[in-house]
């Protein structure tokens, strides 16, 4: 068979409930692997974290993370940011409604509130391990000061998702950034014209794979862009109704081996 470039969102998707990837997929992708195909993690995580992942799957696992804005092609790292104007004009808006804000950087997570439950120091599946994990933002100054270092965002307002629609509008008008959402709960904030599809069309022009060779997995909205550049879009069956609509084909849910189950079928 043809080579296939294949892509697969983490959370929701190639992990289960306890972060854990089923011995299952990871036999399925190490054959497919070994027989020429390309697989890529692709993710809203940091760099990091993302990378950890993708290890864990199998060694020649690559990764494409901050939502597109930080991706590797033959072990080399391409970033791209939120500029200055998106950061400050981010930094007052939700300093107005009160929101938390969560910015990435390729190692670390700079924060101005509490941080969520699944991002504390413990939850070691998520973050990583490094030291430098977590920096606090105390003011517009303190973010500006590191701007360089941050590639994306999230605002993240557990039972506020009215208010976080209202906000949506306001930073979308700005035309300072990208946002989308991987799920009701957060706005996720991506440098301006970058998505996960920007960095797939990328890694296919190096890899000269076409479109219809493109295989991508995914649970949530801010993986729509990822599903559209794909010749072979495929939802997670516990993916959002609103994303199900756009996928071409529909698998089973992450805690039911839905890729590995997938790329049987399609590979057999």
């Amino acid at each position: 068979m043809e080579k296939h470039l294949i892509f697969m969102d983490i959370d929701g998707t190639l992990v289960d409930r306890d972060q854990q990837i089923s011995p299952r997929t990871r036999s399925v992708v190490t054959e497919l692997q070994q027989e020429g195909h390309e697989f890529y993690v692709a993710t809203g995580r940091k760099y990091s974290s993302a990378y950890e992942m993708a290890k864990k799957l199998t060694d020649a696992t690559q990764v494409i993370a901050s939502n597109g804005s930080v991706y590797s092609i033959n072990e080399t790292l391409h970033k791209k940011r939120l500029s200055d104007a998106a950061l400050e004009f981010i930094y007052q808006t939700m300093s107005v409604h009160d929101l938390p804000m969560f910015f990435f950087g390729e190692h670390t997570i700079f924060y101005t509130q509490q941080l969520p439950s699944y991002l504390q120091k413990n939850d070691q599946s998520r973050i990583g391990n490094s030291e430098e994990d977590f920096l606090f933002i105390d003011s517009l100054e303190t973010l500006m000061a590191i701007s360089q270092r941050i590639v994306n965002g999230i605002v993240i307002a557990d039972e506020r998702e009215a208010e976080l629609e209202q906000v949506r509008k306001i930073l979308e008008e700005s035309h300072l950034l990208s946002v989308s959402s991987s799920h009701p709960n957060n706005l996720e904030l991506i440098p301006l014209g970058v998505n996960k599809a920007t960095a797939i069309q990328a890694v296919q022009n190096n890899l000269v794979i076409p479109q219809k060779n493109i295989i991508s997995f995914g649970d949530g909205m801010n993986d729509l862009e990822m599903l559209q550049a794909s010749g072979i879009s495929v939802a997670m069956g516990n993916a959002v109704a609103e994303l199900k609509k756009h996928a071409k084909f529909i698998t089973d849910t992450n805690v039911e081996d839905g890729i590995a189950n997938f790329l049987i079928d399609y590979f057999s």
